[in-house]
């Protein structure tokens, strides 16, 4: 006899033998037993997970010679026949190439005819979605009332496309993928009658690359078996095969982790020189970035989202505890976008590259529970907890990691220029390019003014000669008013649009008038400008309490004689970008002019 592959050695010859689609089996079986058998069946799911096979179990279930049953004998000329695809009575019909109106015109007219020798006469069509309309149309009143001795089972992978009015004359069955860890059973058992010896590394990346498909694992099972002669270590094992194996993708999450830009570089070379496909290697990281998140969280250690080996499962475990899940969860959406950009690129090695870079480059994040766990410690003044103290270490490791190779000379603090926002509110500070922004500071004391230990009573409470601050004085305000308005604008986008083109005068009752233009008449007269301008004023002004009154008013445009508005025929929309109001509307909108309409026709209206 001719050798046969695996995908036909290892059919399954009764539903007890189908893996991983025991609710199937369990109602066909059921269906035998109470003689409640359908005229119609429909098999939808993915390839390779079973749909022909039941068909043929379950025809030979319904003809084998020692009578109907659940099990059938596999030995009688009737199963035999079905199994090898044979059989007179049982009749297997491809739907991609018998797709016309004339082919099932053929079928109608055999329909009548009795079986040969068996019980039933079974049509098992496959790819049944690939008839035309007037092929289904045909179909419909056979389908619907048939010879008792018909029976039909119909096979797809696309259900969507079967017409309802087929889909309503058929008991469907679902099929599932089939587990991981189901195939990796089965393909070990293969290997042990096959008598080739496979590492388990192997057979699970065979097993995760079939996604659910025993077919498709039983054929990189066949090359395998054919490479099983010659000495090869795993690696290469996988390269044959095309399959992105487990370890070069651990090797790329770690170099992520470690921000170690020259092994990302490195790893692309390789995987590139190796022919792998970059867009599956992508997506073979995002499922481990995955499992590293659904693993960072502790319910999930014992839980089964995880169907990975023990040595796989303490892997991810040694690298989980390296990062956090809001970096985690930034990495895997930064992944999902650059797996759909290496899709679309022409240049995926280049793609690839560039989207390690930036997982290796980005910044470490904080959860805010950590942050104001560490503000809590510091306003309370007591010990760190040891998750506190290992925050605060790797936070320490990360202002290392990230600082520049070639370090200033420290100045000595009698020398150090001072770095309060008030002086330095006329210039920018100078920061290298090539350099990150440096962190803030971690044991510093927060802003405002010092409190001594020796200020402190025996009960711990502040003093009151250190309880009170400096007021700030209006005359003070007034004087750096511009520097101040720079300032904010740095700061607070909306304040700084409020107050641009603004001034400020101290009136003789000691009142702060601010002058705004009229466009923000109306939003700063409400409490919270105020109140957000009192904290920007003390802020600035090193912790002084802003405790005197302030009243916005209107700053009026100033309306230029006709002299110097020039030609008298000016475009609205040249007078209308001269305004302001409108100046600083795009500026702080980012919009630009589109229509001018007068409002003569509203007022009239109005009146």
């Amino acid at each position: 006899m001719s050798y046969l592959v695996l995908a036909r050695k290892w059919r399954p010859q009764t539903f007890d033998q189908v893996i991983g689609q025991p609710h199937v089996t369990r109602t066909l079986q059921n269906a035998i037993k109470t003689g409640r058998i359908a005229h119609a069946y429909l098999f939808t799911g993915a390839r390779g997970v079973g749909k022909t096979s039941v068909a043929r179990i379950l025809a030979k279930a319904l003809n084998c010679e020692r009578g109907t049953s659940p099990v059938p004998c596999n030995e009688c000329s009737n199963c035999r026949e079905i199994s090898q695809g044979n059989a007179v009575d049982v009749l297997e019909i491809d739907g991609a190439s018998n797709r016309g109106i004339d082919s099932i015109r053929d079928l109608r007219d055999t329909v009548r005819y009795r079986p040969a020798k068996s019980p039933y006469k079974i049509y098992i069509i496959d790819e049944v979605h690939m008839l035309t309309t007037e092929a289904f149309n045909a179909l419909l009143k056979t389908l619907e009332e048939p010879p008792a001795h018909v029976l039909f089972i119909f096979a797809t992978t696309e259900p969507h496309k079967i017409p309802g009015t087929i889909l309503s004359r058929c008991q469907r069955y679902d099929f599932r993928r089939i587990p991981t860890r189901e195939i990796l059973a089965h393909l070990s058992r293969i290997a042990a009658e096959e008598g080739a010896g496979f590492s388990e590394s192997v057979l699970f990346a065979v097993a995760r690359e079939a996604d659910g498909s025993m077919r498709d694992a039983q054929s990189l099972m066949e090359q395998l078996l054919a490479f099983r002669g010659e000495e090869l270590d795993d690696r290469e094992v996988l390269d044959l095969l095309g399959v992105v194996d487990r370890e070069t993708v651990r090797e790329a999450a770690r170099a992520v982790l470690d921000r170690d830009v020259r092994k990302c570089l490195d790893l692309v070379d390789r995987l590139h020189g190796r022919g792998i496909d970059l867009r599956r290697f992508c997506q073979r990281l995002c499922e481990y970035f995955r499992d590293l998140m659904v693993l960072s969280f502790g319910e999930a250690r014992g839980g089964s989202w995880l169907d990975l080996p023990r040595e796989e499962r303490r892997g991810l475990e040694a690298l989980v505890f390296r990062t956090s899940g809001e970096e985690l969860f930034s990495y895997f959406q930064m992944l999902v976008a650059g797996e759909e950009e290496i899709r679309r690129s022409s240049l995926p090695r280049v793609a690839l590259e560039m989207l390690l870079l930036r997982l290796a480059t980005l910044p470490r994040l904080q959860s805010l529970d950590s942050v104001l766990e560490r503000l809590e410690t510091l306003v309370s003044g007591a010990a760190p907890t040891e998750t506190a103290e290992r925050r605060i270490r790797f936070r320490a490791e990360d202002r290392r990691d990230m600082a520049p190779r070639h370090a200033p000379e420290p100045v000595s603090p009698s020398h150090e220029p001072s770095k309060h926002p008030a002086d330095l509110a006329g210039r920018k500070p100078e920061i290298p390019a090539a350099v990150p922004p440096p962190l803030p500071p971690e044991e510093d004391e927060p802003e405002g003014p010092q409190v001594e230990e020796n200020d402190r009573g025996e009960d711990g409470a502040l003093s009151s000669a250190a309880g009170m601050a400096e007021l700030l004085g209006v005359s003070a305000v007034v004087d750096d008013w511009e520097g101040f308005c720079r300032w904010v604008a740095g700061r607070d986008q909306i304040m700084g649009a409020k107050l641009g083109q603004s001034a400020a005068v101290e009136d003789p009752a000691g009142v702060l008038a601010i002058h705004v233009l009229e466009v923000y008449e109306a939003s700063v007269q409400n409490g919270d400008t105020e109140r957000t301008l009192r904290e920007h004023l003390s802020h600035y002004f090193r912790g002084k309490k802003a405790a005197f009154p302030i009243r916005f008013s209107v700053k009026k445009a100033a309306i230029r004689k006709p002299s110097e508005a020039g030609p008298r025929n000016a475009s609205p929309t040249r007078l209308a970008l001269n305004h302001p109001a409108v100046q600083q509307a795009i500026e702080v909108l980012g919009g630009e002019l589109v229509e001018i309409r007068p409002l003569t026709s509203k007022k009239k209206k109005n009146g």
